[in-house]
């Protein structure tokens, strides 16, 4: 059903998980009508927790919003899948090595988890981010031909918006990576696991409405945790069908307004 405000379903929501890149920001600037939105929310007293399939971990993600514009109180906290993979590994013994897929230059925050070159010298692949378009698909075939590591894919989203429009995103990696062989365990959205934990920080609200910008993602997941869903038609939606989308929303509008 469309809506046109989420003001119009306040009366029936005790918290909130939204995504941020599509439907808050898009990795540069806030979208009109974003924060209208969480401070609309934090005036009703209903709580925000920032669901993201990054890779990188909570306090990097909260960094972003809070440099773009979001003030800290109108959100909870970041349930980052980085996060989630980074406990997972450093609660493992001994802690593995890892050979990583990500973006030139960043900084995934990971330690003490050993990030090494070769994977020959590594236990586990750890596929956090995605440097398309510089780096081609075929070129992430050949770097992962004749691997066979168990590896971690820590933000499942199949593509991400750039400044050069839609690339392949780590999960468009990881599934390159099961295709080749590889096995690949999946932690973010669209699984069950971190929407538990998002729950869980905004103290176990009864209804919940998750607001996000892929069907595959962020409707799919939150429909098996048993949400609401509401879909953004930016970010990776931008320009679709609303009547085509599969899995259907709950509720979809064209842009985020209170």
């Amino acid at each position: 059903m469309r809506v046109d405000r989420v003001s119009s379903l306040a009366d029936d929501i005790d918290g909130v998980l939204i995504d941020q890149f599509g439907v808050i920001h898009d990795g540069r600037a806030l979208y009109p009508g974003a924060l209208d939105v969480l401070e609309g929310l934090r005036a009703r007293g209903i709580p925000v927790a920032v669901l993201t399939n990054s890779g990188k971990r909570a306090a990097a993600n909260r960094d972003r919003l809070i440099q773009l514009g979001v003030p800290r109180d109108t959100f909870v906290d970041v349930v980052s899948s980085g996060e989630a993979a980074w406990t997972r590994l450093t609660t493992t013994v001994p802690i593995p090595r890892a050979w990583v897929i990500g973006r030139d230059g960043d900084d995934y925050g990971f330690a003490p988890v050993t990030f090494v070159t070769d994977p020959r010298d590594a236990d586990i692949v750890l596929i956090l981010g995605s440097n398309a378009p510089a780096t081609s698909m075929d070129e992430y075939r050949r770097r992962l031909q004749g691997v066979r590591l168990p590896a971690l894919c820590c933000n499942p989203d199949t593509q991400m918006l750039t400044r050069h429009g839609l690339v392949p995103a780590p999960g468009a990696i990881a599934a390159l990576y099961e295709e080749l062989g590889g096995h690949v365990t999946w932690i973010g959205k669209p699984h069950a696991a971190i929407y538990a934990d998002a729950v869980a920080r905004l103290g176990h609200p009864s209804r919940v409405l998750c607001i996000g910008d892929s069907a595959a993602h962020d409707v799919a997941g939150a429909r098996r945790a048993g949400h609401r869903t509401l879909l953004v038609m930016t970010g990776v939606s931008e320009g679709l069908d609303a009547a085509a989308l599969d899995p259907c929303p709950d509720y979809w509008m064209e842009t985020l307004r209170w």
